[in-house]
């Protein structure tokens, strides 16, 4: 292990363990006094979950009680079992789980440097990892007794295994390595998310297609592949079962009743949020409300919010360094998709693209299910990160196009325009445009930009010919 890489995954590991021990002794002292801060958790989720495996521990029942549907708070039981075994026989310290997603977390660096190293030189792999570890998501999570953490480190460990398993000359014993990483990952992340490891199994599939000279997918895979499939598909409708009325149809049945009630389950979140989401819902159309959700969902968290909008010292702070971590992060995540082209070799090119596509499927599919909400939706669009950071610093050390510059300046014209409102709407800075308005404004200050950038610039080749 290269040892600045290591001194990294220490730094990494205090900082999460630092906060997550300032959470526990301080945050009932800056927080807003809630029940969960006094009980010193940054998230509702990790407290529920964690007096549920506390109780479970105390019990005497059986632990796999977890997987039961009276236990609500971890809606596949993985992590509520493992919490409830660790209470019941080591400690019913909270730390205990802090230590062990922290740790979990960070060692996940070592794989996301591992995987870069694999494609790309070695200030890409080290930028990488750096974006893995210090990304203010990711420290906040692994700070916390989450389940996210534990799941990014899995798909870094499964992504590294892939890498190491098709290199075009592995050792026999660096492929059954490679191979392992890849099944102890899997089975790891249906123990904790079934569906994580179903997106992470058509990610590979992808990726060794477009690998394949013969564009033919090995049948160890494919045979693997059915297995955990099958696998995670069935505990999927287990854990969903649970959730949802299902009378028949079988697995495919509470899978389809679920994507129903999740619509429905969003649209009532979208209606009772607060600001900026409220008001859409209340002025736009029925059919654009969703779409500008979505869209206003990947700009979560919103800086020009964090930055006005009043609120306790501890969260705004915390809510500016988020905020402030995803709009450095955002520009090079979408260059990623045009740089992915300018690679040198066509397999390269293939596979980076596919990655970063799926990156993109992956944050979309995170703004709709999150509701446009500051919390959850950056929280479901960081279990990908392994995948985000290495497309991104990718992109960062890439021959900068126009579109680069183009992304740029349609980030700053958001950030201009929703700072007007913010300031409006809490300072009374400014002038009251409405939500419609600033809406038309920034799309169409954003497509007069690029397209007009984009149409000079093809009058000036047209010029020199």
């Amino acid at each position: 292990m290269s040892r600045s890489v290591s001194i990294l995954i220490v730094v990494a590991f205090l900082l999460r363990l630092g906060l997550g021990l300032f959470s526990q002794i301080g945050l009932a002292q800056v927080g807003y006094g809630s029940e969960t801060e006094r009980a010193g958790y940054l998230f509702l989720d990790a407290y529920n979950r964690d007096s549920q495996a506390r109780a479970l521990a105390r019990s005497g029942e059986p632990l796999l009680k977890a997987f039961d549907e009276k236990f609500s708070s971890d809606q596949y039981g993985g992590l509520l079992w493992l919490s409830a075994f660790l209470y019941r026989y080591v400690n019913e310290s909270p730390l205990l789980i802090i230590t062990l997603t922290a740790l979990v977390g960070s060692l996940g660096g070592w794989f996301v440097y591992r995987a870069a190293l694999v494609l790309f030189d070695t200030r890409t792999a080290y930028l990488a990892c750096l974006v893995f570890l210090f990304y203010p998501d990711s420290v906040l999570l692994g700070a916390a007794q989450m389940r996210e953490p534990f799941l990014m480190t899995f798909v870094a460990i499964a992504f590294a295994g892939l890498l190491q398993q098709i290199n075009p000359s592995p050792k026999p014993k660096e492929r059954m390595a490679g191979w392992l990483w890849i099944l102890l990952a899997l089975i790891g992340m249906v123990f904790l998310s079934p569906g994580i490891a179903l997106i992470t199994m058509v990610t590979f599939s992808g990726w060794v297609f477009f690998s394949s000279q013969e564009r033919r997918i090995p049948w160890q895979a494919i045979v693997i592949s059915i297995g955990l499939f099958v696998i995670a598909l069935t505990a999927l409708a287990a854990s969903w079962e649970t959730l949802v009325t299902a009378p028949k149809g079988g697995a495919l049945g509470i899978v389809g009743t679920w994507a129903r009630e999740t619509i429905k389950w969003n649209a009532d979140v979208l209606k009772r949020s607060s600001g900026i989401v409220q008001l859409l819902f209340e002025t736009l159309p029925r059919g654009l409300a969703l779409p500008f959700v979505t869209v206003y969902g990947i700009l979560q968290p919103v800086l020009p919010a964090a930055l006005i909008e009043p609120g306790n010292p501890f969260w705004q702070g915390l809510g500016i360094l988020r905020a402030l971590g995803w709009y450095l992060l955002l520009p090079f995540a979408a260059y990623a998709l045009f740089s992915a082209g300018n690679l040198n070799k066509s397999q390269h090119r293939r596979n980076m693209l596919w990655l970063a596509l799926v990156v993109w499927g992956w944050i979309v599919i995170a703004a709709m299910r999150g509701g446009g909400d500051q919390w959850d939706n950056p929280r479901y669009r960081v279990i990908l990160l392994a995948f985000l950071a290495i497309t991104s610093a990718q992109a960062f050390y890439a021959l900068k196009t126009r579109w680069f510059w183009r992304i740029v300046w349609v980030e700053a014209i958001i950030l201009l325009v929703f700072t007007h409102w913010y300031a409006w709407r809490y300072l009374k800075i400014g002038f009251n445009l409405g939500i419609r308005n600033t809406l038309l404004l920034a799309l169409s200050a954003a497509l007069l930009l690029v397209g007009g950038d984009w149409l000079w610039q093809r009058l000036r080749q047209r010029n020199t010919l």
